[in-house]
């Protein structure tokens, strides 16, 4: 309704268009200002562009430039409800795209290769086909191949793993870093004290603060500001996540450098 009402009121809006065709996001600048006409109102500043490979000019990653946004004073980017999401959907496309592998036990390898040699780029499409319209219908139960080729398919998502721990919050990462602590534990013993660090960014007006709310922090504990209680402080939490990223990374440093003592004079 408040859509309808502002066009009703004649006010300003901008009009655009869709397509059923998808759109490349790897060196096409154009396609971000596609998506966020209010965050590139200039044309301008988009990721990737192509006049930054001229002489004169230096490239930026894409990771280094996103980074660069989230961080700016204008926090236009960090409250947007999808750029966050959507330019982490791409960084993670590009990772699994460019680095994942397939691994195979090597017992498992004379099956695999017998099973590889089977499947064809046929198969693959009609059975990919049949599982989109399962998933359409909603019917989950166990497909049954209809012939060697089909089975053959099946028998290599067994055999094969996706190796996938080059890409951040994996179950592949988390495997790495847990061999990584049984590693130190094997070298230097176990440690003789654990504990959880449970920053409770919801309920510290430190965090509100770093999400833009106005609190006053010489008077934080002296006087606490009434106005942002646990709701509204979660409220703000949810509207700029990038000031409760800021937030764990203050209290992760403050608990390694003064805590553990790896700064302390």
């Amino acid at each position: 309704m408040e859509e309808l009402r502002h066009l009703k009121e004649n006010r300003p809006f901008i009009k655009t268009s869709q397509s059923s065709e998808t759109i490349n996001t790897r060196g096409n600048p154009d396609a971000y200002g596609l998506l966020w006409p209010t965050l590139f109102p200039y044309g301008v500043g988009m990721f990737e562009d192509p006049i930054r490979h001229k002489p004169g000019f230096r490239p930026i990653h894409l990771k280094s430039h996103v980074a660069h946004y989230l961080q700016i004073a204008d926090k236009r980017f960090q409250t947007h409800l999808s750029f966050i999401f959507i330019m982490q959907n791409v960084m993670m496309l590009r990772r699994s795209n460019n680095r994942s592998r397939l691994a195979v036990r090597r017992g498992w390898w004379p099956k695999a290769m017998t099973a590889m040699d089977l499947v064809t780029d046929d198969v693959l499409k009609h059975m990919t086909d049949v599982f989109v319209a399962k998933k359409a219908r909603k019917d989950f139960t166990p497909y049954h191949a209809e012939n060697e080729q089909e089975q053959a398919a099946l028998d290599l998502l067994r055999y094969l793993e996706y190796c996938s721990d080059h890409i951040e919050g994996s179950s592949a990462e988390v495997m790495v870093m847990r061999q990584e602590i049984r590693a130190l534990c094997n070298d230097s013993g176990t440690p003789s004290i654990f504990f959880t660090l449970n920053p409770a960014d919801t309920f510290n007006p430190l965090c509100s603060f770093l999400s833009g709310s106005d609190i006053n922090i010489d008077t934080l504990f002296d006087e606490p500001d009434p106005r942002f209680s646990a709701y509204q402080r979660a409220s703000s939490l949810a509207a700029n996540p990038v000031g409760g990223a800021r937030f764990f990374k203050l209290m992760a440093d403050q608990l390694i450098d003064i805590f553990l003592g790896f700064k302390r004079e």
